[in-house]
């Protein structure tokens, strides 16, 4: 706990967390991030799904950077809101399923978008599947991280 403590004592904690535009800033920063990132997630596993076919999957890996970008403005502003309330967050169990489903999206979405861009753009079944769960994953890591502020 004492760590956690210095966390929040750490001058990026407390701007975050004691100046009236430090939270504002970093917040309004990670829901840009997770715009670019989830948004690109969302586009590859709907499209494996069957949604827009008339856009062939190969196509979509020019919105990878974007989607990288977007996981770094996450990654970073997810860190300043954690040290602005991190005895909040830690022992918090939305947040640590947020960060347990984050991770689940990132490596399936990785996976499905390395296999569809590099492939020769064939949707299999298999990758269907790996689209669904890639959904859930992302929904389930909005909702959590919503949850996160009522729980």
């Amino acid at each position: 706990m004492d760590f956690l403590i210095w966390l929040e004592d750490s001058p990026i904690g407390a701007w975050v967390a004691i100046s009236p535009w430090g939270y504002p800033i970093v917040l309004a920063t990670h829901a840009v991030g997770m715009a670019m990132l989830v948004g690109v997630a969302l586009m590859f596993s709907f499209r494996a799904l069957g949604v827009a076919t008339g856009v062939p999957v190969t196509s979509l890996g020019v919105f990878m950077r974007l989607a990288q970008a977007g996981f770094v403005l996450n990654f970073l502003s997810g860190i300043a809101l954690f040290l602005g309330a991190a005895t909040e967050m830690w022992p918090s169990w939305p947040f640590r399923i947020k960060i347990i489903l984050i991770l689940i999206g990132l490596a399936l979405t990785t996976h499905l978008a390395r296999v569809c861009i590099n492939g020769a753009g064939n949707v299999t079944n298999s990758h269907r599947t790996v689209a669904a769960a890639a959904v859930l994953a992302w929904v389930g890591a909005l909702i959590a991280g919503r949850l996160i502020a009522y729980i």
